[in-house]
């Protein structure tokens, strides 16, 4: 796989749907965002890193999960459902192996 830059970092962090809401990390997209030119070096050193070792962190897969009500009596368990709120870091990383994967499947060169 080839490895990534920092404004393949920065693009796939524009593209990002803007949202207050955080991982476990307390890191929102809408954070990302406005850091993203700050960030994008070091993160395209960790990713390529990543990319280069084969390896997802641990980390980036501990969701921080919140009931949120759907119907009827708040008391019931039964009436919510579960969100899993995945850091965003992790995001781009999968969005980064993502792409890659597809373009292998699809036989581009990349």
């Amino acid at each position: 796989m080839r490895p990534t830059d920092e404004q393949e970092i920065c693009n796939i962090i524009k593209n990002l749907k803007s949202k207050p809401s955080s991982g476990y990390d307390y890191i929102s997209t809408n954070h990302l965002k406005q850091l993203s030119p700050l960030i994008a070096h070091p993160l395209s050193i960790l990713y390529n890193r990543c990319i280069t070792q084969g390896y997802f962190p641990h980390e980036l897969k501990t969701a921080k999960v919140i009931p949120i009500h759907k119907k009827d009596n708040t008391r019931v368990l039964n009436n919510y459902r579960p969100i899993a709120l995945l850091p965003s870091l992790s995001k781009i990383l999968e969005k980064l192996i993502a792409k890659r994967i597809l373009l292998f499947v699809t036989n581009k060169t990349f």
